[in-house]
């Protein structure tokens, strides 16, 4: 599948200087409420200037609109497949290249290609995407909600919960097609006060391919903020003798993420 037939860059300016309208802002007044320098809006909504993912979430926030508005075909469609926004995010050059680069390495991995095949791993389409693709409705809701848990216990294991690190983390959540009830509210703010180990492993993880996803999503996570410290490697660790993750699938991830860039 060519990039272009999933991506259109402009077409994204141009929702986003939509919804601006639609919140009845002038690019003026939007500058003046995010103290942004004079004509920086228009810079960005005529792609005089690549836009950053902070300043996209900043206009989001400010226009009451997600992510997935930017992105999906139609805003209004109902979609029953979950997915992660990296993909468009490194399109648009908001992710930076060492977290591209992390990326194209999970595209890498030999088990995510057995699951989803090498052509589809090869397109445009982010990797979360293809898998949840192939699993049930009720699959894709427990792995989903497994994943955040897990994500959200991580980013604060070394209690600091850095930016970069909740900014991909909330990217994750806003993409979900799907409403938490409160009890699984509960178990993701929970999640964030005490190390979390699940339970029904062979419930939440019914193909291998799931468990590398986890293991990479955790690293990607970890390193959005450039490093990754001793607390965050020890619990990845950790998570990954909990989920009974092959020691030789965690040295493969482990060693790709730790190599330099080239």
């Amino acid at each position: 599948m060519a990039q272009d037939e999933v991506f259109n860059e402009p077409l994204v300016l141009e929702r986003l200087a939509a919804l601006r309208k639609k919140t009845g802002l002038t690019q003026k007044m939007v500058e003046t409420r995010l103290n942004w320098r004079q004509g920086s809006l228009y810079d960005y909504e005529k792609a005089r200037l690549k836009i950053s993912l902070e300043a996209t979430w900043q206009l989001l926030q400010l226009y009451g609109a997600r992510f997935d508005e930017l992105f999906q075909e139609d805003p209004k469609m109902d979609s029953h497949i979950l997915g992660s926004l990296m993909g468009p995010l490194a399109q648009l050059g908001m992710v930076s290249q060492h977290m591209q680069d992390l990326i194209q390495r999970m595209r890498q991995d030999p088990i995510l290609i057995a699951e989803v095949g090498i052509e589809n791993m090869q397109g445009s389409l982010p990797v979360l995407h293809l898998l949840l693709e192939k699993l049930t409705e009720v699959q894709r809701r427990e792995y989903f909600i497994e994943l955040c848990r897990y994500v959200n216990s991580m980013i604060a294991v070394d209690h600091t919960i850095k930016v970069e690190e909740k900014k991909v983390r909330d990217v994750l959540l806003q993409y979900a097609a799907m409403d938490f009830d409160e009890r699984e509210k509960l178990s993701l703010l929970r999640a964030f006060e005490t190390q979390y180990f699940g339970k029904g492993i062979d419930k939440k993880f019914p193909k291998e391919a799931l468990k590398h996803l986890l293991i990479w999503i955790l690293f990607i996570v970890s390193l959005s903020d450039g490093d990754i410290n001793h607390l965050e490697l020890s619990y990845i660790e950790a998570v990954g003798e909990n989920i009974e993750f092959k020691k030789s699938s965690y040295d493969y991830i482990k060693n790709k993420i730790m190599q330099q860039p080239r």
